[in-house]
């Protein structure tokens, strides 16, 4: 605690490290993986300890952490009478000098406690004498995706483990239950589990599969897999399986084996496709209390109600939600499964300074390949609502700049925008996109910035933009090309505000390129699918880039779409809406006379000669 330095070590069972240390103030922040004893694959505990007050000096001392001290992270939310079971988890130890700016360590743990029994929690701990510790702890609570009630005889509610690749469904089976054991082959070769939920005992519940298989061709309508003997369960059922598959806890197993030794029980097996609703609480302790069972009040959130678009067809993707309390400053998030074509209501702190910033990804193997950012997040007001989207199509070329200026030219340099797509919120980027750019002057080809004219020429710039590779559920918006054409002559004043401040080298002139940026307002489903067969309407917006301070208007806009990928071509109808944005009326062919989607190309212009098209393969899909 009296420099920066820092030192990690990683301890396995018994491991022993020594370290030689001058004197002076130490702090010691870790983090303590239980096995599951009885040797399953899930862990039994995640805790974290802390050791805050430590000076070496010239007499022998002993520091001790109890682990059987630990006590689990649990969040009420008072007032919610829905069903609700933990979703994310992460906790965070943070050491600093206490000052805002500060060096700081931190340790820190994140798991979903949605797919797996594992206890996380922590051990408690002294406040610190020196500096500032802060325990960070986020526990998301959400509806359970999978929920079992026996209906007879009695009525006992059984809570459930969903598995990430498991079949979804929506609505409730009502079913009678019938144990298979192991679920071997020589267990379904005696039963009749036709219509019925198959419930399996087995030794590593990560490998399933096989059972899985079998009560699919058996005829059974879902499967429970518990484990064989007292320890944690959890999720790990490959893809691919045609019935639901859930997991319950070896005691509550137990309980349903208890019923079926002494009648037929019959079950009723809820099931959404994605929780429709979530609950983001954050919380900040100065140490690590004895107890870390928090409690809030439903009031006291704000609600944003988020709908998740997809391609066509519904698919598993995956959400990360980073938090921040009010002075933290290094934090994560764990990829949550996420089922896309859904609409949710998710509930977040207001009022306490902390911040939250999601991101989506289309695809849960490869989140990064195909991924949505949105920026980071501070509620003011409990109770107020929002609503956004993710992934509302089309995918278009990013707008937002967080800089003063974007198609902007100095006597140093040019700002463009990057190569990332976005959807209908203008703050959210989306990664994944490739961009290539070619630049003409007066017609020829030209490589930089040193080639641009002094006085007054003509320009067109092109972006060519494609998805990096492949990533299973995204078929639209894979490639972009979007032209610029206007005339300048090169920059004489400083025409926008802090562009000399904000970027290095600082230039002494600076001025908005006149270019177009396109954007649309496309009624689409959740599936970004328009009605085949029947007319249809939408809009499009010819804006100016962040910095432009002339006119804002357009002087026409052309709208063309195509059927086969832009291999032909039909003209839309269009009508004014205001200065620069118009109405494209068109009526689209039968399904059947089409590829499944429309291709979009859209040109406005202005009456100084500036003009854009942009072109964007497979921009929405019929249904």
């Amino acid at each position: 605690m009296d420099n920066n330095f820092w030192q990690s070590q990683t301890l396995y069972d018994n491991g022993t490290a020594t370290l030689s240390v001058p004197l002076g103030k130490y702090s010691i922040e870790g983090s303590l993986y239980s096995a599951d004893p009885a040797g399953g694959a899930i862990s039994y505990a995640a805790d974290l300890f802390d050791v805050p007050n430590i000076e070496v000096s010239d007499r022998d001392q002993t520091f001790t952490v109890d682990g059987t001290t630990a006590t689990d992270l649990s969040v009420k939310i008072k007032g919610e009478n829905r069903p609700l079971e933990n979703g994310q988890v992460t906790t965070f130890i943070v050491r600093d000098d206490g000052t805002a700016n500060g060096h700081s360590n931190f340790s820190g743990i994140g798991n979903l406690l949605n797919l797996a029994d594992t206890r996380q929690g922590a051990i408690p701990s002294a406040g610190a004498t020196n500096g500032a510790l802060r325990l960070e702890t986020s526990l998301a609570r959400r509806e359970p995706l999978v929920q079992l009630e026996v209906t007879g005889p009695g009525h006992v509610t059984i809570p459930l483990k969903s598995s990430v690749n498991a079949k979804r469904f929506e609505g409730t089976k009502h079913t009678e239950l019938v144990d298979l054991g192991a679920g071997t082959e020589q267990d379904f070769a005696g039963t009749d589990v036709k219509g019925k939920t198959v419930l399996v005992s087995v030794a590593d519940v990560t490998k399933a599969d096989d059972q899985a298989i079998r009560a699919a061709a058996a005829g059974a309508v879902a499967m429970i897999v518990a484990p064989v003997v007292p320890g944690p369960s959890g999720s790990g059922v490959p893809a691919g399986q045609t019935i639901p598959v859930a997991h319950a806890t070896y005691d509550n197993a137990a309980t349903l084996k208890g019923l079926l030794a002494k009648d037929k029980v019959r079950i009723a097996l809820k099931g959404v496709l994605e929780s429709g609703y979530t609950y983001n609480p954050h919380f900040t302790d100065d140490r690590i209390p004895a107890d870390l069972a928090k409690s809030v009040d439903v009031k006291a959130f704000a609600k944003v109600t988020n709908t998740f678009h997809s391609d066509g067809a519904r698919r598993l993707g995956a959400e990360n939600m980073a938090i921040w309390g009010p002075l933290q400053v290094s934090t994560g998030s764990v990829g949550q499964p996420l089922y896309q074509g859904t609409t949710r209501d998710d509930y977040f702190l207001a009022g306490t300074g902390v911040t939250y910033q999601p991101s989506v990804s289309a695809d849960f193997n490869s989140s990064s390949a195909w991924r949505m950012n949105g920026q980071r997040a501070t509620y003011l007001t409990p109770g107020k609502s929002y609503t956004r989207s993710w992934f509302d199509a089309p995918m278009r070329l990013s707008q937002y700049e967080f800089g003063p200026c974007v198609f902007c030219r100095t006597d140093v340099w040019q700002n463009l925008p990057g190569s990332n797509g976005a959807d209908n919120d203008p703050t959210h980027t989306l990664s994944g996109l490739t961009g290539t750019w070619s630049f003409y002057l007066n017609g020829q080809p030209i490589t930089g910035f040193g080639q641009l004219a002094q006085e007054k020429a003509d320009y067109r710039y092109v972006l060519d933009q494609k998805l990096t590779k492949d990533v299973p559920g995204v078929t639209l918006g894979r490639q972009m090309r979007t032209e610029w054409n206007f005339s300048q002559a090169a920059p004489t004043t400083m025409a926008i505000k802090d562009c000399d401040t904000a970027f290095i080298p600082t230039p002494k002139v600076c001025e908005s390129m006149p270019v177009l940026l396109l954007d649309y307002d496309l009624p689409l489903n959740v599936l970004n699918q328009a009605q085949a067969g029947l007319p249809y309407t939408f809009t499009v917006n010819a804006a100016r880039p962040k910095g432009w301070a002339g006119s804002t208007a357009v002087a026409g806009a052309k709208v063309s779409v195509s059927y086969d990928d832009g291999a032909t071509w039909k003209e839309a109808k269009v009508l004014r809406k205001d200065s620069n944005s118009f109405q494209a009326l068109l009526r689209h062919p039968k399904l059947a006379d089409t590829n499944g989607y429309v291709t979009l190309k859209t040109e406005a212009w202005d009456a100084g000669g500036s003009r854009t098209t942009q072109t964007i393969t497979r921009a929405y899909a019929l249904k």
